[in-house]
This record gives structure tokens, C-alpha cells and sequence, in this order.
């Protein structure tokens, strides 16, 4: 038991500001956390429902919630299995009002015939800024703290090149990488390319393919030979204000070291963990003029017509490091 745990609030989202649980069902019935409260202290029977997913439900509910997710396919059998009494009193609640996990749980259950529902006002959040008691583990992914080593098998760095009329894709191998932790912020990490490792998925001529990675390889793109890694060094970040789950939740920035030559580089990136890892995921664009790739480039060149490459290189990236 805990008396308040917090949700991440860094997960807490803009939502829909015009839009109120009254205003979407205009009949339906809530309870405020003062009445709820009263009620639970004099012991009056109600079945009180939270309809977050289980491991939301695992850190932080409410004294003898139940839980049934409504995003689960099962949401009603689980709340039959709960509730099977239908004319039996339902309280439902979810994280916030500008969300609509509540609302949904409510024409859920109305629509399959439950005659007594109602939704907890201002959900788990406002209940807990009130400072009335919840039960759970609390979210233990607030407290991170460390340097965490990414697993180079579970994570993948993307590139996409193009030209006027096509363009080819692939992947860099990612030969080491960290991300670093303090109390869940980001506040450092570092990752290294082995561009020797640089594949092309699109071209199913092996001829042609080869071909291709052998250009990549020269001075006219990567001059890999040479310069056989590429490296980012995280040296900024930022939390994005009310960034939605699934959004972009940090502002970036670095230095990208590539053919030898090092440049500032600011992205928008996605930090996300659950009990078992840590996961950074971002998609952005580089000119690679900037580090000394000139082949095709109007910039450099001129009346290139058909010879034209685009200066910028697309990169997205996906990390994954375990906790334990």
C-alpha cells in the first residue's frame, strides 16, 4: 500500500481541451472523489472499476479497484466476471478527463445492458493530487538511474536515400550504444555505427546491389575505407511539455561524427520503458553535404539533370536496452 503514486507525467497528454466527458454522453452519470471517498469510508457497496491496462493498474489504483481493460477485445467478459450482477452499482475510472478511456468503459457497459454506471470525475489523477490513499508498486520506471547498455541484436538503424525519381533503403549495423538514465530523464548516451555493415534492402539484383554498397563506400558518399564507423555523442536534452504517449517526448542534440568529420545535429525523439527495457526511438533527416558527401549534389555541382541526388539522408533508429 502507498498513499500517493504518482503517475509519469511525463506521459500526460494535451488530449481533446474542448471536449468534456459531459459534453461527449450527455447522460452520464458521475461521482466526484470527495463523494467516492465518503462512500468508501462508510463502507457502501459499490464495484469500482479501473479500465487501464494491467500494469498502469500494477503501479497505482484505487482502494478496491478491479481491473478491466477497456482497450482489451475481453473488456466485457472480464467485467461480466466482475460485475454479472447488471443492475449492480459500476464505477469506472481512468487516467484523466481530457482522455477517453473512462467515457469508452461507460458506452461500453451501457451499450451491453450494465443500468447503474457511473465515471469518477477527473479520474486516478485528480483522486491522487487530492492526496487520497491508492494502492500499488508505484512506477518504478521514474526512479532509472544509470547507464544502460543497448542490445545491438534487438535494435536497428535505418537509412533512406533518394534521387529525383527513386530512392534505396537499408540498414547500418549498430556496433555499440548506451542511453543514459537519471531518475527516468534522459541525460546522456552514445551510439556507434559499423558502416562496413551498411545493407541495402530494396535492390534484389545482387549485381546490382553490390554495386550500389561498393559506391557507398567511396568518396563520392561514406569513404568507409577509411573512416569504417560513424559515431553520435548525446550532449542536450529537453522534455517536450505534455507529450502524448507514442509522440515524441524529447528534444535532442548531439554531435554526429561521419567520414571523420564531426557536425551538431538536433532531433525530436521518443523515450519509452516498461519492467523489462528501455526504448529510444527517433526519424530524421541529415545533409550529408555537411560532412563532405558531394556526389550529385546541386549544391556542389552544376546542370547535374538527371545525375541529381538529394543532399539529405533520411535516419530513423530504434534502441532497445534491457534493465537488467
Amino acid at each position: 500500500m502507498m498513499k500517493r503514486c504518482a503517475p509519469n507525467r511525463s506521459e500526460l497528454a494535451i488530449g481533446l481541451p474542448n471536449r468534456t466527458l459531459l459534453k461527449i454522453f450527455k447522460d452520464m452519470k458521475t461521482i466526484d472523489s470527495a463523494t467516492l471517498q465518503d462512500r468508501l469510508s462508510n463502507n457502501e457497496s459499490q464495484i469500482i472499476i479501473d479500465v487501464l491496462p494491467d500494469d498502469s493498474f500494477d503501479k497505482c489504483h484505487l482502494p478496491g479497484a478491479q481491473n478491466a481493460c477497456v482497450y482489451e477485445i475481453e473488456f466485457l467478459e472480464k467485467a461480466e466476471s466482475i460485475a454479472p450482477d447488471k443492475s449492480a452499482e459500476i464505477i469506472v475510472y481512468g487516467e484523466d478527463d481530457r482522455f477517453e478511456a473512462s467515457s469508452l468503459a461507460f458506452e461500453k457497459l451501457k451499450g451491453a445492458g450494465w443500468e447503474n454506471v457511473s465515471v469518477l470525475s477527473e479520474g486516478l489523477n485528480r483522486w491522487i493530487e487530492q492526496g487520497l490513499e491508492t494502492h500499488g508498486k508505484g512506477d518504478s520506471s521514474s526512479a532509472l538511474t544509470g547507464r544502460f547498455k543497448v542490445d545491438p541484436q534487438r535494435s536497428t538503424v535505418r537509412w533512406i536515400g533518394r534521387n529525383l525519381l527513386n530512392q534505396h533503403d537499408g540498414t547500418v549495423a549498430l556496433q555499440e550504444a548506451a542511453i543514459e538514465l537519471d531518475q527516468g530523464k534522459l541525460v546522456g548516451g552514445n551510439a556507434i555505427l559499423d558502416m562496413n555493415r551498411i545493407i541495402c534492402e530494396d535492390i534484389s539484383d545482387s549485381a546490382v546491389n553490390k554495386m550500389l554498397i561498393g559506391h557507398l563506400r567511396t568518396d563520392d558518399f561514406f569513404l568507409i575505407d577509411q573512416f569504417p564507423t560513424a559515431q553520435f555523442e548525446l550532449n542536450y536534452t529537453a522534455t517536450i511539455p505534455d507529450a502524448r504517449p507514442g509522440s515524441p517526448n524529447y528534444n535532442i542534440a548531439g554531435a554526429f561524427t561521419l567520414r571523420g568529420s564531426t557536425e551538431p545535429i538536433a532531433f525530436d525523439a521518443t523515450l519509452g520503458t516498461n519492467d523489462t527495457d528501455i526504448a529510444l526511438q527517433a526519424h530524421f533527416d541529415i545533409d550529408r553535404v555537411l560532412w563532405g558527401s558531394k556526389y550529385g549534389s546541386g549544391k556542389i555541382y552544376e546542370a547535374l539533370g538527371k545525375h541529381v541526388v538529394n543532399d539529405r539522408i533520411s535516419i530513423s533508429f530504434q534502441l532497445i536496452a534491457p534493465i537488467a
